[in-house]
């Protein structure tokens, strides 16, 4: 009789459970992502039920919501057209200067207050205007007029003074968003008001503001000052510049006629004419400069500049989001919305209490 070998009797055991915990772990993963898949698609199936009912809910009371938004649209219609006064609007663009944007922008501040208080006797004082065209006055703003040039402008001027391990720290994208408004070449002053003649009499105001100020007129004095010595110093050494220039040519002349006549020549042409260029190469580096100067000269003449006026004629406020027509349409659909929801709810808490 043959006799199982006591080795593969006590492995045959072990098989069996190895293979029965495989098979329930594969069961339980099944399950899982059973139970997954029911959950999502118990999601979907229940927000597909609520937008089923939003949509029948909007069908059996479809005419009412446009019936009240035509009644809002009306309403608002006669407000806006009829009732209201007509806004029109203005902008200035500034170039401030000495970091006076800070001034500007405290300045506009205080104005806007001053207008939210309907402080209209300070107002009409600090503006130069009457009383009246104060009370006309119903909003002012002040932006830094951004876009990418500028910022990439202000980021480049930035880095330079930094060295190379500094600049590694601060990238591009977090100096854009930090960038404070003084940093901004150009700055857009807006006004609001009912008075469509008003805006010409507001600029001089605004900028004298700023001018009077003794710190920015003691820095503007101080700029020009060193900017016409810089330009002094560049001129006169652009006259010892080009007379060298002169002298050189002469030189070289004289000794390419030393040269034909067969004397021993002082200077060789080639070190002649390489003294020449860099003479050339200083000269041209130093008219840059001057250029810059003069530019500097011009923009810096003011504590800040009026780069466009206001105009003269101020142009009618045409803001959709502002319309009362646009808004009485949408206040009158959703107060009917909210009405008929609120009656609803009503209706089954009522039921779910009996």
């Amino acid at each position: 009789m043959n006799k199982s070998e006591p080795g593969q009797n006590s492995m045959n055991p072990e098989n069996k459970e190895d293979d029965i915990d495989i098979g329930q772990l594969f069961t339980l993963i099944g399950k899982g992502f059973s139970n997954i898949f029911n959950f999502i698609g118990t999601i979907f199936k229940t927000l597909f039920y609520w937008v089923v009912l939003f949509i029948l809910f909007l069908r059996y009371n479809f005419t009412k919501i446009i019936l009240a938004a035509v009644l809002g649209g009306i309403i608002g219609g006669i407000y806006e057209y009829g009732i209201k006064e007509k806004q029109y609007e203005s902008s200035m663009t500034v170039e401030p200067n000495f970091g006076s944007a800070l001034q500007l922008y405290k300045n506009i501040d205080y104005y806007l207050s001053l207008v939210k208080q309907d402080d209209y006797e300070r107002l009409a004082s600090s503006l130069g205007i009457t009383q009246e065209e104060a009370k006309s006055i119903a909003h002012i703003e002040a932006k830094p007029y951004s876009n990418e040039n500028q910022v990439l402008i202000s980021y480049k001027n930035f880095i330079k003074a930094l060295d190379t391990n500094t600049v590694k720290l601060i990238n591009y994208e977090d100096f854009s968003e930090e960038l404070p408004i003084e940093s901004y070449k150009y700055h857009i002053i807006r006004f609001a008001s009912t008075d469509k003649y008003v805006f010409s009499k507001l600029e001089s105001p605004i900028i004298n503001s700023i001018v009077r100020n003794v710190y920015y007129d003691k820095l503007k004095k101080t700029a020009t000052s060193n900017l016409n010595s810089r330009k002094s110093a560049l001129e006169s050494s652009m006259i010892e510049l080009d007379s060298l220039r002169s002298l050189y040519k002469k030189v070289l002349l004289a000794e390419t006629e030393k040269g034909h006549s067969g004397t021993n020549i002082f200077m060789s042409d080639k070190a002649s004419h390489t003294k020449e260029v860099e003479v050339f190469d200083k000269y041209m580096l130093m008219n840059e400069e001057l250029i810059d100067v003069n530019k500097k000269l011009t923009e810096e003449n003011e504590v800040i500049n009026v780069v466009s006026s206001f105009n003269s004629i101020g142009m009618k406020v045409k803001t959709w989001y502002k319309n009362y027509a646009i808004l009485g349409v949408l206040g009158g659909s959703i107060f009917m919305f909210l009405f008929i929801s609120f009656k609803e709810l009503d209706k089954l808490l009522v039921n779910f209490k009996k």
